[in-house]
């Protein structure tokens, strides 16, 4: 048999309104199947996946789309030939980290370069690149968006928005202008944009909700050979 990797799905998709269950602490109530529907929205990729394999009966849950993609993500990179219980610490770290590690190396800032045509011409050179880009972080209203956390791909530059939806990422270890996705991190907010490194100031990021997934939430742990 082959090794197949572990994986969470929702096997059986809700349909009924959260908004109009009977509230509960860190769930909500369901009167259609009358079950519990936990709001994993703010819960780490370890506490999901520790909730799912210590269960004994089925569990309906709510978390986006985003976040379904990350625990799987976190499954498939575990560790090999471990009892993945003793790594749920690793598991609760999140995307960023594991976009700083993968890439720890910086390269040097990148010149300038200039190209002699001739003798009767001056230089012409390659936009220089800034040593910092800034920008603003808005809701669909246009409103800024507070605590925002961003991260340039594949390097450790991040940054988090301040009350005016605003950022500042510092290029102080160097920079390969080849990593120029400014991505967003966020379970409610999922975006990723290009950044022009010949401008400080980027264009502005509006941000769209991200659609809410629910129901009955399966756990496969990985099978050996």
């Amino acid at each position: 048999m082959k090794n197949s990797t572990a994986q969470v799905t929702i096997d059986k998709p809700c349909t009924q309104n959260w908004e109009e269950m009977e509230k509960g602490s860190g769930f909500n109530f369901c009167k259609a199947c009358s079950k519990n529907v936990i709001d994993f929205s703010g819960h780490t990729n370890a506490e999901i996946i520790s909730i799912l394999a210590a269960s004994t009966s089925s569990v309906c849950g709510r978390l986006s789309e985003t976040q379904l993609n990350q625990l799987n993500h976190y499954l498939l990179v575990k560790p090999a030939n471990r009892n993945w219980m003793k790594y749920l610490g690793v598991l609760a770290i999140g995307v960023s980290i594991f976009a700083q590690e993968a890439n720890a190396a910086i390269p040097p800032v990148a010149k300038e370069i200039s190209k002699k045509v001739n003798n009767n011409k001056k230089d012409d050179k390659k936009p220089a690149v800034v040593n910092k880009v800034t920008g603003k972080i808005l809701g669909v209203d246009k409103k800024p968006l507070a605590g925002i956390r961003l991260v340039i791909l594949n390097t450790k530059y991040h940054a988090l928005t301040n009350d005016r939806g605003e950022y500042e990422i510092l290029f102080k270890s160097g920079l390969d202008t080849k990593n120029n996705s400014l991505s967003i991190e966020s379970v409610n907010y999922s975006a990723v944009m290009k950044i022009d490194y010949t401008k400080v100031k980027q264009k502005d990021l509006i941000l769209k909700l991200q659609p809410m997934i629910m129901g009955e939430m399966i756990y496969t742990p990985k099978k050996g050979k």
